[in-house]
C-alpha cells in the first residue's frame, strides 16, 4: 500500500492540509523558556510511560527519567530505562516519539551512543519558538487545547498564533477547597448551591464568547452516566460539602456532581458551546475502562439536542457504539484525539467503518492530545499516513474517486473542525483579547 503511486498521490495531496488539532495540553511557550533542562525524559512523561510502567518498570525509577532536575545522569536514566524501552519499542506510543526523535533531532532510535546526543539537542531548542516551528513542521495551522496549569476552569496566558482554548470542567470536582478556590477566582463568595451556580455562571459569562468547547473529563475517577438531580437533593449534598469536614456518603456526592454537570451542559446550551467528553481509554495505569463508554451519555445527547457533543477518543474500545450512537443523534461527533496512536490498525478499520456508515461533516480526525509538542508531532504524521491508507483503499475498491478522497482529507483534518467549533470566529475573538490583555 506505501508503494502505490496511487497512495504516494494521495499521501502528497493530504500532507498539504494545514490540521486543525482539536485536542492538546502543551506548554506554553513561557513554561518551555523557564525550564533549566531538557533532557530524553521529556519524551516519556506520558503515553508511553503507561506502557513503560505495562512492561514492569518501577515507578519510582519512571519518576527519575521524568524529574529534569534528578541527581540521575542521562546515562544513568536510560540504563535503568532501557530494558523496558526495549519491551515496549513495538507499542505506536513509542514509534511516534521515534519519528519525533528522527524529524526533530535527526535521531532515529535511543540507544547507548544516541541518548546523550538527543537530551543535548533538546535541551538547545530555541525555547520562545519551538512550539510554532513544530507546529509549522507537523503541519498544525492552531490547535485547541485544555490547559493543565494552575488556573482553573480557563487560562488567561493567550498564545492565539498557537491555540485557542477550551474551558474545563472543574465545577462537578466538589471538595471544599475547590469550590471555594473557583468562588475567590470569579469574586463571589460560596455559602449555598445558588452561589456556587453564580461562580459557573460567571465562568461562561467571562470565557463562553471566546472558549472553542467545554470540555469534561470525568471518566478517570467515575461512570460517565449523569443522572438528572432535584434541586432540593443538590442542595442537601451541597450544605453537607460546605458544613462539616465529613464528606457525604459517595454515592450522595455523585449526585452533586451530576446536577452540576446537567447546570453546566445549560450553560453550554446558552452560548452555544460544544461539549467535550473524555470516552473510552484512559491515560495512565490501572484505570476502571467501563467508567467511560460513550453510552453511558445517552440521556445527555437526548435531553440536550441543541448541544454539540464530542466524543473523544472514539470511545475505544467502545467505538462500534460510538459509531452507532454518532449515526442516530445529530448532535453527537466523533473525535480521533488520541487514537492514531493507541491502535493504529483498529483506527483504520473503524475509520473506514465510519465512512460507510455516518455522515462525514461529523468525525473530527486528529488531535494531538500530548502535553510536549514533540509527542503531537509524531501524531501528526501517523494520523496522515494511516488516513491516507484508508482513502487510498477506498479509491481502491472503487467506492471513492481520488478527487473526493481529497476533499475527505480536508473535511476530517481541517473542515469539520473549523465548523463544528467556530474557529475563525473564535480564534479572532481570542487574538482581539490577547491584544487587549498586552496593552493594559
Amino acid at each position: 500500500m506505501y508503494n502505490t503511486d496511487l497512495y504516494k498521490r494521495l499521501h502528497a495531496e493530504v500532507c498539504k492540509i494545514r490540521i486543525i488539532d482539536t485536542h492538546e495540553h502543551l506548554s506554553y511557550p513561557h513554561d518551555l523558556k523557564g525550564m533549566q533542562k531538557i533532557d530524553f525524559g521529556r519524551m516519556f512523561l506520558h503515553y508511553a510511560s503507561s506502557d513503560l510502567i505495562s512492561a514492569g518498570m518501577p515507578r519510582k525509577d519512571l519518576e527519575e527519567i521524568q524529574n529534569p532536575n534528578s541527581k540521575w545522569t542521562v546515562t544513568e536514566k536510560w540504563q535503568s530505562m532501557k530494558p523496558y524501552y526495549h519491551r515496549t519499542w513495538n507499542t505506536a506510543y513509542c514509534e511516534a516519539l521515534r519519528i519525533a526523535m528522527r524529524d526533530l533531532f535527526q535521531i532515529k532510535n535511543l540507544m547507548d551512543n544516541t541518548v546523550q546526543v538527543l537530551s543535548e539537542r533538546m535541551n538547545n531548542i530555541p525555547r520562545a519558538e519551538w512550539t510554532r516551528a513544530v507546529f509549522d513542521k507537523a503541519g498544525i495551522d492552531i490547535a485547541l487545547e485544555q490547559h493543565l496549569g494552575s488556573e482553573p476552569v480557563y487560562s488567561r496566558k493567550r498564545y492565539p498564533e498557537l491555540f485557542v482554548y477550551d474551558m474545563t470542567d472543574w465545577f462537578s470536582h466538589v471538595d471544599k477547597g475547590n469550590i471555594r478556590n473557583l468562588g475567590a477566582c470569579s469574586g463571589v463568595d460560596v455559602y449555598s448551591l445558588q452561589d456556587y451556580l453564580r461562580v459557573i455562571d460567571w465562568y461562561f459569562e467571562e470565557f463562553a464568547v471566546e472558549a472553542s468547547a467545554f470540555k469534561i473529563g470525568r471518566a478517570y475517577d467515575r461512570p460517565l452516566f449523569f443522572d438528572d438531580v432535584s434541586t432540593s437533593k443538590a442542595e442537601e449534598v451541597f450544605s453537607s460539602v460546605m458544613r462539616f469536614n465529613d464528606l457525604p456518603a459517595r454515592k450522595d456526592i455523585q449526585a452533586l456532581e451530576d446536577y452540576i454537570v446537567h447546570y453546566a451542559i445549560r450553560k453550554c446550551a446558552e452560548y452555544d458551546l460544544p461539549v467535550k467528553f473524555h470516552t473510552g481509554l484512559q491515560e495512565g495505569n490501572e484505570n476502571d475502562i467501563k467508567n467511560s463508554r460513550a453510552a453511558l451519555l445517552i440521556n445527555l445527547f437526548m435531553k440536550y439536542p441543541k448541544v454539540k457533543f464530542d466524543c473523544y477518543h472514539i470511545s475505544w474500545p467502545y467505538t462500534e457504539e460510538l459509531i452507532d450512537i454518532c449515526k442516530n443523534f445529530a448532535n453527537v461527533y466523533i473525535d480521533f484525539a488520541w487514537a492514531w496512536i493507541m491502535n493504529p490498525p483498529a483506527c483504520r478499520r473503524f475509520l473506514s467503518d465510519m465512512l460507510e456508515t455516518v455522515p462525514l461533516t461529523k468525525i473530527h480526525g486528529f488531535g494531538g492530545d500530548f502535553i510536549f509538542v514533540e509527542g503531537s508531532y509524531g501524531h501528526s504524521v501517523i494520523a496522515r499516513r494511516e488516513i491516507t491508507r484508508v482513502l487510498a483503499e477506498k479509491v481502491e475498491e472503487g467506492r471513492f474517486s481520488e478527487e473526493y478522497a481529497v476533499y475527505i482529507a480536508n473535511r476530517l483534518l481541517r473542515e469539520n473542525a473549523n465548523e463544528n467549533f467556530r474557529i475563525e470566529e473564535k480564534r479572532a475573538i481570542f487574538a482581539k483579547r490577547a491584544m487587549e490583555d498586552s496593552t493594559d
